[in-house]
């Protein structure tokens, strides 16, 4: 049987003229660390203000829907793709800047590592944790991304949001904004960027505590497979991959993708597996645990899209 081809959303004349550089049914597996997901509708870069001001502006009037893709880390896009408009923010959403008082704005765009570095350079100190987060300020705030060692609200002084009914930016200061572990009040928002405030260090010693937690990250985590962090929180007073791991869990295989033989929390796609082999994954290590040991296991990884038809 033929499958019948879906039909261009309404608004891709419009979009398609504000945007030309708009890109059509992208693959989301390109964008993700996972490398794997369907197609999105439309991906479009946003660079400037303005141009966050004429995509928000047409997507009101037009009724579009739209999610914001950071490092594409902590994600799952389902194989059927995302309807509507996935935007990442770009060029003046990647820029650092020391101010006085060390504090640091950054953009929504920039990776934490480079974040990471780039205090170090300054000799300020406070972000050394956020080095092995692969993330961007903006989603690293959005949902308070951090280690045992530290977090970005920790460090957040204000943030600028984009007011998207009000079609206008406003700033978010200390005492609106509200984290916890692995949320925030943020939520739903649109983020431009940050202000930081850190504190005076030695550089040299800054680097060296950088270098430690990147070779401890190197010794106990799976960097260099296609995976997306932590799969899911650690509950009250306990470590999720030692859980796992007691279930008899870690290595598991479903379709191409298993549960890291490095660390229980983390799951890779080793070979050419699908968002339905992760979900199915998922499933299993939950209803195990609860069987097990009577925990009901969170996910951390924020899951997207549509199932395939």
């Amino acid at each position: 049987m033929l499958m019948t081809a879906v039909a261009d959303p309404p608004w891709k004349k419009d979009l398609s003229c504000l945007f030309p550089h708009a890109r059509w049914k992208e693959p989301m597996s390109e964008h993700t660390t996972f490398k794997l997901g369907g197609p999105a509708d439309c991906f479009l870069e946003l660079e400037s203000l303005s141009h966050v001001h004429y995509f928000f502006s047409c997507a009101r009037a037009q009724k579009i829907p739209f999610f914001i893709l950071g490092w594409g880390s902590n994600l799952l896009v389902r194989d059927g793709g995302i309807r509507g408009v996935v935007l990442q923010f770009q060029e003046e959403f990647d820029q650092l800047e020391a101010l006085p008082d060390l504090r640091v704005a950054a953009g929504a765009a920039v990776r934490l590592p480079r974040l990471v570095t780039f205090c170090a350079d300054h000799g300020l100190a406070g972000s050394e944790s956020l080095v092995g987060v692969p993330g961007t300020v903006g989603g690293a705030l959005i949902m308070n991304a951090g280690t045992r060692e530290g977090e970005i609200g920790d460090l957040t002084e204000s943030v600028s949001v984009y007011d998207v009914p009000r079609e206008k930016v406003t700033e978010w200061r200390k005492d609106r904004l509200q984290f916890q572990y692995r949320h925030s009040n943020l939520q739903g928002q649109v983020i431009l960027g940050a202000t930081l405030c850190l504190r005076k260090g030695n550089k040299v010693d800054i680097i060296r505590k950088i270098q430690e937690l990147q070779k401890k990250r190197l010794q106990t985590q799976p960097v260099h497979t296609f995976n997306v962090g932590s799969v899911f929180k650690n509950p009250p007073g306990h470590f999720v991959a030692k859980i796992i791991e007691e279930a008899g869990l870690k290595g598991a295989v479903q379709g191409g993708v298993r549960v890291s033989p490095q660390h229980a929390n983390f799951i890779e796609n080793f070979n050419r597996g699908t968002s339905q082999d992760v979900l199915d994954l998922i499933d299993k290590i939950r209803k195990t645990v609860l069987d097990r040991f009577k925990i009901s296991l969170e996910l951390e990884v924020k899951v997207v899209g549509e199932d395939r038809p």
